[in-house]
């Protein structure tokens, strides 16, 4: 048995300054915007913008966890503690899901992605915006392909940093 000095006190806030029920309010409001992005995602893929196997099985999981986010948020509304333990079980499920999801499209796009400046045009839309772009200075192949390669040399770094930023922040 711990000495009373030393166990941990109950957390009383969030972050402090704010109570705990608005602090899990909070994250789970951006959380929520968050699935909200996969909805638009699955709109998007299912009016021809086209993308993998992979993002559409992310896009439709966004579908089933809002479901999940808008009963958790109801949960923890109504101060239910069963019903927000169970939330609970479900949103560390979510963050080990999308922590997977988002290692796989990271070494998807650092290891499997040509970064050589080939314009890939996955839709239509994609095609006509090609089109209509204008480009004052043609490249050749060769030059695309170093350019494409100096900007990912130097940018990957950048983006590695927000991607972990990023993931421990929802760690919190």
């Amino acid at each position: 048995m711990l000495r009373p000095e030393w166990r941990l006190w109950p957390l009383s806030s969030f972050l402090g300054f704010v109570d705990l029920k608005t602090g899990v309010t909070v994250g789970l409001l951006f959380a929520l915007l968050n699935k909200v992005a996969g909805v638009y995602g699955l709109i998007a893929v299912l009016t021809g913008a086209g993308g993998s196997f992979a993002q559409l099985s992310l896009y439709i999981y966004s579908v089933v966890a809002l479901l999940a986010l808008g009963w958790g948020l109801r949960a923890v509304k109504n101060e239910d503690s069963k019903q927000t333990l169970y939330f609970a079980h479900l949103f560390f499920a979510d963050h080990v899901f999308s922590t997977s999801w988002t290692v796989f499209f990271a070494i998807a796009w650092w290891l499997w992605t040509a970064h050589d400046g080939e314009r890939q045009a996955n839709s239509p839309a994609q095609q006509a915006m090609i089109k209509l772009a204008n480009v004052t200075h043609v490249f050749t192949p060769e030059e695309r392909r170093e350019a494409a390669l100096s900007i990912w040399h130097h940018e990957k770094g950048k983006a590695l940093a927000i991607i972990i930023l990023s993931w421990l922040c929802k760690v919190r």
